[in-house]
């Protein structure tokens, strides 16, 4: 593995990697809330919870990914996706 791909890796699996499961969090909170109608305080606490196994295996698929290309791609997408969800939901439903 050259210098380049495990700085990419690893750029991937922290600050990234980071940013990607804070969305997911955010976005499941506000999914459970609002779309199931489990109570604020339980969303919360249940959407933190996965999030360290989201943040777990998001790191592993960073180092078992074969194309770095892929995973960036997979990795913006993702939070293309979640992001604009989350911007939305935040925009038509107010807070959590």
């Amino acid at each position: 593995m050259s210098r380049g791909n495990l700085a990419a890796r690893l750029l991937a699996a922290i600050p990234a990697n980071y940013l990607l499961t804070s969305l997911a969090t955010a976005a499941l909170a506000r999914l459970l809330a609002q779309g199931l109608g489990v109570p604020p305080v339980e969303a919360s606490e249940s959407a933190t919870l996965l999030s360290f196994a989201v943040f777990a295996v998001l790191a592993i698929v960073v180092f078992s990914v074969r194309s770095i290309a892929r995973l960036w791609i997979g990795f913006v997408l993702a939070a293309a996706v979640m992001g604009g969800w989350l911007w939305l939901s935040l925009e038509t439903g107010g807070r959590l």
